[in-house]
């Protein structure tokens, strides 16, 4: 089941977060940069973005929001899905909903930035229609830049 993130799913949000971090060795001290994950309410749901996580039988195996860049643009973040559920249509699920509720509010195109050492996600991505349109310094990492118009 798809559904919007409550604040009863901190916890589990916040640890799905860091273990997707961990699987791809990507950890970093927490700072500036995952501030929004102690916010979700006011960084995602209070300002024209959405946050959803996926549950199977009660448990919090995937998640991914969005937030306004400008008034046509999403910037698609967090999408991460738990290593004993991955390859189960867990992020298509999310990113398929993301999207379609991204275009429902107007927005005319998403763009999102990852690891290059991410690869499930950028095939995710890439698979969706997203093109690469750069990279950029994202705390010690080099991220590759994602862009797609929503039809």
């Amino acid at each position: 089941m798809i559904r919007r993130y409550v604040k009863a799913d901190h916890a589990k949000v916040l640890e799905l977060h860091l273990l997707g971090l961990k699987q791809f060795d990507a950890e970093s001290p927490r700072g500036k940069w995952d501030a929004d994950i102690d916010d979700i309410e006011g960084v995602y749901l209070s300002k024209q973005g959405e946050f959803l996580v996926g549950e199977l039988d009660g448990e919090v195996v995937a998640m991914g929001g969005f937030w306004r860049k400008t008034e046509r643009l999403a910037e698609l973040k967090r999408m991460r899905v738990h290593p004993r559920f991955q390859r189960r249509g867990f992020g298509q699920a999310i990113l398929t909903e993301l999207e379609k509720r991204a275009k429902a509010m107007g927005y005319s195109s998403m763009l999102l930035d990852t690891l290059p050492i991410m690869a499930p996600a950028r095939r995710l991505y890439t698979k969706n229609g997203f093109v690469q349109t750069g990279t950029k310094k994202v705390g010690r990492f080099e991220a590759i830049l994602y862009e797609k118009a929503l039809e």
